[in-house]
Parts: structure tokens; sequence; C-alpha cells
């Protein structure tokens, strides 16, 4: 129709529109104003205008459609009828008029009238205007508020989030479909005071002080909990802003979360974080939480006193003793159903407010008041030692399970939660030391003895970073007058900086409990591969005028089973220069049995290769018979225990019982093609009985004890020939 209109101004003209033109029949049909456009006869100037098009605006102005407002006399639309004298050609006018609807109610407006610029007077048979319609400021502005409204009542009603609107006081307005799903009811159903009904009862004052706080000028945000009409119970989370409607009071607008799904992963989480899911029991970082607040923070010295939150209360370490026979002979899964069923009985046996946790492994850790003193802490360990030894049912087994525990008294104890488990845990070893099945209190004698150990073991690891554990050799020689060296075996010595000299096997068992025995192993390979490969350059300088032909070293278990142990040992022989024909690695029959599997696998790979392998302290492992055909092996090493024994076997008596048993092992390697070599030979006596047997080689004090690095070249620079010479018994070497 606007384009009609504008066509009959220029019709038969066959141009297009001006811009002029075009810029306002464009503004007209934008506007949100009501607009018309009107049309006379270019002759007859009395005839009254009458409208060619009218705006979706204007029709809802009058109250007519837009159509039917066609061919309609202005003065139908917009009195008084003067005003269409205001009309003109030339210039904008603006005029006073009262718009009719089609009810004949009037409206006071005004009226804009626009000229439509036309190029050339002549053309066309009618002048044209565009009128537009403003309403008086106030009606603009009610109109205006009336439209925001229901923009904002669109968007909130759409709106995925509960959202909820008061006009005046705690009373809603308004609710959308979200809050309504929420709840459950319709709409109409939660308007007016209702909605607190589905707060629950002894959360809805709370509410209620919110709904105070926000009517008065306050945001504010509250937790609470909503019951639905299905009887649910909803966690939410309302937040709540002030809002002021004229004409009604102060109100709100407000969402509504529902929290009830992240409370319920949150909660989870925590739980998850202080318990063990295994169990179900309290996991090592809740007791921690609870002795910290039993024994303080540590930072405080002296006794807590009679009334200390720890006076009373007893800490039990239960360990159960050899569990991982239970993992490895049923599987894990049977060693978890062992675990359950403990904590379960534990469980049982401590009061309403002790707690039993399960900080790992096999471990549980009982906190339990009320020991005030001895008595009352023996029948408590009883009880959990009793409850342990009951049979457990597995897979159709009955097992007996056996703990050992260690009791830790809070009592006047300041120290941190940490000290406290680790406490515990040394009176446990000290409780496993003594056989096991028992329990041990924690006195400052083994607390002593375990500092010690636990210095001993940093100072040792200390060592091991900077080199400064030593090795030694003891030679291995061919028996004969004189003997000559034929090998050495690299064993560990460490002289602590202000202990001095530590026995091997002291600090050996530190290093296995301490978990250092594979770094031990590595350090004693590279320094005695660093050595042999000096001491053969100098050989082939002619500076020595002997060299072993290989060197021996002590493997342990651990080592063996470590992931890329094999590889480690190449790189440390290539490093050195030498070749593995060079090293001979011992394996004690008791590190073969522990994984015998595995063991061969490696053996048989750097044998392979060239590497000599020897079983040390042969005959008094697991079993010298049933694998030892089946193993990688090069020689034996006959244990010092049936040399020792030898002494009482000669002097005239052809054959003793130590005799015959150590015939029986020479036999036994000869018949596999090993060779043997003898060790602790202390005495000639004993010499001449394993060289008459059939031996190739000795080792012992008889020849030499374990020398220096320095030692042995000046040894080797004699040309390694040994005398036999008396020594006094000593106690066994411990090699690394």
């Amino acid at each position: 129709m606007l384009n009609e209109a504008w066509g009959s101004q220029h019709r038969g003209s066959g141009e297009p529109p001006s811009a002029v033109d075009a810029a306002l029949l464009h503004y007209v049909a934008a506007a949100d104003q009501p607009a018309l456009v009107v049309s006379r006869p270019r002759t007859g100037a009395l005839e009254v205008p009458r409208v060619r098009w009218a705006s979706s605006a204007a029709a809802d102005l009058f109250g007519v459609d837009a159509d039917n407002l066609v061919d309609l006399a202005v003065t139908r639309l917009l009195r008084p009828g003067s005003a269409v004298e205001q009309l003109s050609r030339e210039r904008r006018t603006r005029y006073a008029v009262e718009a009719v609807t089609s009810g004949g109610t009037t409206r006071p407006t005004e009226v804009v009238a626009w000229p439509v610029p036309d190029r050339d007077g002549a053309r066309g048979g009618e002048h044209f205007w565009v009128l537009t319609v403003v309403l008086p400021r106030d009606e603009r502005s009610q109109a205006a508020l009336r439209a925001a409204e229901e923009r904002f009542a669109t968007l909130a009603q759409s709106s995925p989030v509960p959202t909820i609107v008061s006009d005046l006081g705690a009373r809603l307005s308004r609710v959308n479909d979200a809050f309504a799903e929420l709840v459950g009811l319709p709409a109409e159903d939660l308007c007016g005071t209702a909605w607190l009904t589905h707060v629950v009862d002894d959360e809805r004052a709370g509410v209620v002080e919110a709904v105070a706080a926000v009517l008065a000028g306050e945001r504010v945000v509250v937790d609470t909990r909503l019951r639905n009409a299905a009887g649910q119970v909803r966690w939410v989370t309302i937040r709540l802003a002030p809002s002021r409607t004229p004409g009604y009071g102060a109100g709100f607008i407000g969402t509504v979360e529902d929290v009830t799904d992240r409370l319920a992963r949150e909660h989870r989480l925590a739980y998850q974080a202080q318990h063990d899911l295994l169990t179900g029991l309290p996991n090592r970082l809740a007791l921690l939480e609870r002795l910290a607040d039993l024994v303080g923070d540590g930072t405080t010295s002296g006794p807590a006193g009679p009334a200390g939150p720890g006076e009373g209360v007893g800490v039990l370490m239960v360990d159960l003793d050899d569990f991982k026979t239970v993992n490895d002979g049923l599987g894990p899964e049977a060693g978890d159903a062992v675990l359950v069923e403990i904590a379960r009985r534990l469980a049982r046996t401590v009061r309403s407010g002790d707690m039993v946790a399960r900080p790992g492994g096999d471990e549980f850790v009982l906190v339990c008041g009320d020991l005030t003193d001895l008595d009352a802490v023996e029948a408590t360990a009883r009880r959990v030692l009793d409850a342990v030894l009951a049979p457990v049912e597995v897979n159709g087994l009955r097992l007996r399970l056996v703990a050992s525990i260690g009791v830790v008294l809070l009592s006047g104890l300041r120290c941190s939660a940490e000290e406290v488990v680790r406490d515990a845990g040394i009176a446990v070893h000290e409780a496993k030391a003594a056989g096991g099945g028992r329990w041990t209190l924690l006195d400052e004698d083994v607390r002593t003895r375990a500092r010690r150990a636990l210095r001993l073991v940093a100072d040792l690891r200390e060592a091991l970073a900077r080199g400064g554990v030593e090795v030694h050799y003891q030679p291995v020689v061919r028996p004969g007058r004189p003997a000559r060296l034929r090998s050495v075996e690299a064993l560990c010595r460490w002289t602590h900086p202000e202990l001095g000299p530590v026995r091997p096997d002291v600090f050996i068992e530190l290093a296995e409990r301490a978990n250092l025995v594979p770094a031990l192993d590595a350090h004693v390979l590279a320094v005695a591969c660093r050595d042999l490969a000096s001491w053969r350059a100098a050989h082939a300088a002619g500076r020595l005028a002997a060299s072993p032909e290989h060197v021996a070293v002590n493997v342990s278990a651990v080592s063996l089973a470590a992931e890329g142990f094999a590889a480690g040992v190449r790189r440390t022989v290539a490093a050195a220069g030498l070749e593995l024909r060079d090293v001979c690695l011992e394996v004690t029959e008791t590190a073969l049995a522990s994984d015998l599997r595995a063991c061969r696998q490696v053996l048989e790979e750097l044998r392979a290769d060239g590497a000599r392998v020897a079983i040390d302290d042969f005959g008094t492992g697991y079993s010298s018979l049933a694998y030892l055909k089946d193993l990688p092996v090069d020689h034996l090493k006959v244990d010092r225990s049936f040399v020792r024994d030898l002494r009482s076997a000669g002097a005239g008596v052809a054959g003793g019982p130590a005799r015959a048993v150590a015939a029986a092992v020479v036999s036994l390697a000869r018949t596999l093609g090993l060779g043997v070599v003898a060790e602790g030979v202390e005495t000639p006596e004993q010499d001449e009985v394993v060289t008459d047997l059939g031996c190739e080689a000795v080792q012992g004090y008889l020849y030499s004890r374990p020398l220096t690095p320095e030692a042995l070249v000046d040894l080797l620079r004699a040309g390694g020939e040994l005398a036999p010479r008396p020594a006094l018994p000593t106690p066994r070497e411990v090699p690394a």
C-alpha cells in the first residue's frame, strides 16, 4: 500500500523515487509511532484529504485494521477539521488534534505533517503528506513501561532459571514455569504467600527474615530447603534483589537455584576424601585430623596436664602379619574381602566414641579413650588380637590371621599427628621383630632406638648420594703353595662421620627397610667396574704384576625384580669399558626363591650376553636341588656354615657328617658341570679338606680379610700371591 501511495504520485514517470522520498518512506515504515500517508487532489483545494496508507501502530491507535483505514477522510480520524488546513506542501507542520477511535472515544495527540517532496509540481494529480501521530509524554511513558514489563515477563517466563516476583511484601505476583515445575504446582497456586508453605518448617523463619531484609533495600542470598508437591525435599539457593513498583510499594525479584544434586556431589567427594573406599573407615587424612585435635600442633613443649585433650587416649596400630601371602595366594579380591571383614570386627571392638581408621594397605589404626592404665591397654590389645585371630572364610577356605599391634599413649604427649602415627609404626615394628602376634607399648628406649635408626637411614641416603659408601674387596684364590688371586668379591663398607664404622649387617638392614638396596647394589656395581677397569689398564701398562679375572657383585632380590635391571647392568659395565664376562652376579638362594621365574629370566638374559652367575650361600636356602638344574648358573659358593664344621671332621677321621655334606655339595656341582667356591675358610685344616674335596677356589680370612682398594693394588703389584695365615674367628661378613 505504501508503494502504491508513492506510485500514485509518480504515475507514468518511470523514474525511481528521489533520495528524500526513499528516506521519508523508510522512516514511515520503520517507526514505532502511528503514521498515515494522506493525499488530496491538486484541483479542488477544499476537498478533504484521505488516507492512502496506515501503519500497524496507527491501526492500534484508532482501533481499525490498517486496510480499513484506507480511503477514510482524515477528518473522520483527527479533530477539529480545521487541522486539515494546517497541511502545507512547503514545510513540516506540528499541531494539536484529538484522535478519534472506532468506539468514538478521543485521545489528545499531536500530529507532525511532512509534505512529500515533489520535484515537478505538474507531475501527478495529488499532493501527499506523511502524518505522524505523537502521543502525550505521560502516555508514552506508560506505554514504554508496559512494553518493558511485557518484555521482562516474556524473558522470565521462558527462562530455565526459577524466578519469583513480588510487587508488595512477601506476596508473589508472578512466578515463571521453571519455579512452578520445581515446586510441582501450577503458577497460580504459588502466588500470594502460598510459596512460603513449601519451605520446610524449621527454616521458614530464616526465609521470612531474608524477605524482610530485601524489603529494607538489601540484596540477600539464603540457602534453604523446599518441599515440593510430591513431598521431596530439595536444597535451594534463593537470591533476592529489592524492587519498588509505583503505586504498590517495596517488593523483590528473586531467582531460585536447585543445588540438591551439586550438594550431593560435594558431600560425596568430601566423604571420599576422608574415607577408605574399600572398608568405609576413615582414611589417613581423617585420622590425622582426629589426632591433631587430641595432641595439638606439636609446637608446645611440656606435659599436657591432667585435663589435656589426649588424657586417657591410646593409639593402636594393627598390622596384619604375612597378609601378602593372602593376596599372592588367593588374589586381590580375596584380600579385599579379608580387609573388609577385619574392618568390621575392629569396629565392633571399640566404643561408639572411638575411631577405627584404615590409613592404607593392611594397616588399621584405633584411637581409643579410657586407656588410663596398662591393664586397660592390655585388655583392649587382647580384644583386638582375638578379633583378628578368629577364622575368616574366603572362597571356601578358613583363614586364621595374626596381627601385631603397636601402642602409643597420648597422655602428656606433645607432638604432631604425623609423629604419633610414626611412633605407632615403630611400636608395630618392635612387635613384629619379637615374633609377631603380640602387642608392644612404645617406651622411651624403643623411641630412641627408632630415631637413631631413622637418623642412620637419612645419613646412609646422603652417603649414597655423595659417594660416601666405600667398596672393599675380598680375594678369591686358587689353592696352592702359594695361593694365587683368581678374582675378588666387592663388599660395601660405610664409615659414619660421627659414629665411625657401621657394621654391614646393621646398615644393610636399614637399607632394606628404607628401600635403598637397589641404589646400594647399583653403587657397588659401578665402583667395582670402575676399579676393575683401572686395574686392567695398570696391568696392561706393566704397573701391576697381576689383575683379577673378574669381579663378583652381590645382587638382591629387590634389584633383580626392578624394571630395567638388566639394561642398567649393561650400561654400567659398558661405561667402565668392560664386557659382561668381566662381572659375576652373586645371588642368594633366598633371593631366587622370592620370585624364581622373574629372577631366572633376568639372569638368563644377562648370562646369554656373557655375564657370570653364582649362587651365594648355597645349601642354606629354600630348596637347593629342586630348581638348581634349571637355573643359568656358572658356579656355587658353599656356605661357610658347612666349612666351619669341617674343623671337627679331620684328624684321622675318615669322614664325618660335615665332610659328607660338603662332599655331596661338591659332587652335585660336578655332576651339573658347575664350579665350586668354598666360603669362610679360616684354618689350614678347612683349607686342606675343601681342596681335597675338589673345590677349585676358596675365600676366607685364612688368606685375606676384605681389602681396601689401595691394599688390593699393593697385592696386585706383588703378583697376587697369598700365603695362608692364621686368622681369628670373626663375625660373618655381610655382603652388599
